[in-house]
């Protein structure tokens, strides 16, 4: 009872409450949600604020005064109805402000954290990571009042980014409120999943960090997948840079795989110069990726249709918009790139012909060029972006292009470890002959595989950010 009074009466004096010893209560810089790694000039000024670009200000989890007031609000509710409408308010504060969890002031002298989930679902879910051993009962959400709310408050000290997941029935499971992530290691040889992170400002500044979207709507397709920002070292730098930006297919195998913000970071590490935002754009499930990765007119007996204009228009009419508000990146084709392995090669050469506008670089691992023109999947009568290559008016994008083969060298598409090496080296002739640029890595051996395009990955990245290819070793 005299927790729960001092609770209210803080609540009431300050709107917010710590528990801060010593100095007196200063509120963090504002955040903005339009912006919010840019920051806002409080004289009006164009140009950010340093303090916005450092991660102790914008990566961070909402902050608990957003808790003490619903528990204020819940004291004052005089209906289930105005119980309802202040839990609404605080879920949308919390997703406002930087979601889940919140987290106490780093100056108070006492570290809380507030788990959280809501629905009818949510009962008898648990909270789990390392500040608890990984324990599935050792932290569970209790009900409040009456409500579909269920919270869990705990002390967790400083020491880290603490990554945790949720549990239910046994299963581990993402926060879906939580923005902060990192993979959670465990190669599932499939779409893999990611640990959310308590102080996600204390991880490793020398590395990326990756912002999860769960859910993001599709408008053409009327369907939704999880998206995951990566940001190099250098975005939470004083300097506060504006980088170039690039798209990528696959988003959740690219880094539950072999990861690509591995690669990412040491290319990043070795050469700072080429940083860059990364955007790895999941699919709602794999069971869409034929038909979101490819475009008509090919079909054959069984296939789906495709619906490759369809995932493009999400990419450039939901997606882009989005990012360009939410993070600091350069806009325009010129910094602007996509790409993809293998089916996710073949839709960002399509990308780049049909949207020149919108993507004035593509990167084609291991691509699916064989993808025919006719609709007829078994013919040899011409694959359709060797055919755009080769006829069609030259558009405006750099193109990168990589492939293994068998190691006694590349004779047919169907060979046994060809890699689909006949179709790209089909493709990069084609492109040559018309006078693109183009960067080509052939890795005799490479195989059709994650660990290949990891490997070869930071090829790619460094001849996105440098037209002269030969600063890549090519």
């Amino acid at each position: 009872m005299r927790r729960l009074s001092a609770v209210l009466l803080c609540a009431t004096l300050l709107s917010a409450c710590d528990d801060s010893e010593g100095a007196a209560y200063v509120p963090p810089p504002p955040f903005t949600q339009t912006y919010p790694d840019g920051g806002v000039s409080p004289d009006g000024g164009s140009g950010p604020e340093s303090w916005a670009c450092q991660r102790s200000a914008v990566v961070r989890g909402a902050p608990i005064s957003l808790w003490v007031n619903l528990q204020l609000a819940m004291s004052r509710a005089t209906s289930p109805e105005v119980r309802t409408a202040a839990i609404d308010q605080f879920v949308a504060d919390v997703a406002a402000q930087g979601g889940t969890p919140l987290v106490s002031d780093a100056r108070s002298g006492r570290q809380r954290v507030v788990f959280f989930a809501r629905g009818d679902s949510a009962r008898d879910t648990s909270v789990a990571g390392d500040f608890n051993e990984w324990s599935p009962t050792a932290t569970p959400l209790a009900q409040v009042r009456d409500t579909d709310l269920f919270v869990a408050e705990v002390d967790i000290p400083r020491t880290g980014p603490h990554p945790y997941k949720l549990v239910q029935g046994g299963g581990f499971f993402e926060d879906p409120r939580a923005k902060h992530v990192v993979w959670d290691r465990l190669n599932r040889n499939a779409v893999g999943q990611f640990n959310s992170l308590v102080y996600p400002d204390a991880q490793d500044a020398t590395k990326g960090r990756l912002t999860a979207w769960y859910g993001v709507h599709a408008t053409v397709l009327g369907d939704a997948r999880d998206v995951f920002v990566y940001t190099p070292p250098s975005y939470d730098g004083p300097e506060c840079p504006t980088l170039p930006v690039m798209y990528v297919h696959d988003g959740n195998e690219s880094i539950t795989r072999e990861s690509f913000v591995d690669a990412a970071d040491a290319h990043y590490k070795a050469r700072p110069q080429d940083a860059a935002v990364l955007v790895f754009v999941a699919l709602p499930t794999q069971d869409v990726r034929l038909a979101q990765y490819t475009f008509a007119p090919a079909r054959a007996p069984g296939w789906p249709a495709p619906k490759g204009d369809e995932y493009l228009a999400f990419l450039k009419d939901d997606l882009m918009p989005r990012v360009e508000a939410g993070f600091r990146v350069k806009t325009g084709p010129q910094d602007t790139g996509i790409f993809g392995a293998s089916l996710g090669g073949l839709i960002s050469v399509y990308a780049g012909f049909q949207f020149p506008e919108k993507f004035g670089f593509v990167g084609t691992q291991s691509g699916t060029l064989f993808w025919p023109h006719d609709g007829e999947v078994d013919r040899d009568d011409g694959n359709a972006m060797v055919l755009r290559a080769a006829q069609e008016p030259v558009v405006p994008v750099r193109f990168y292009v990589d492939h293994g083969s068998p190691a006694t060298g590349c004779t047919d598409d169907g060979e046994q470890g060809s890699d689909d090496c006949q179709s790209n080296l089909q493709f990069i002739a084609a492109l040559k002959s018309r006078g693109y640029d183009v960067a080509h890595v052939h890795e005799p051996s490479g195989q059709h595989d994650w660990s290949f395009w990891k490997k070869r990955l930071p090829k790619l990245l460094c001849v996105f950010r440098n037209t002269d290819a030969k600063v890549c070793g090519l």
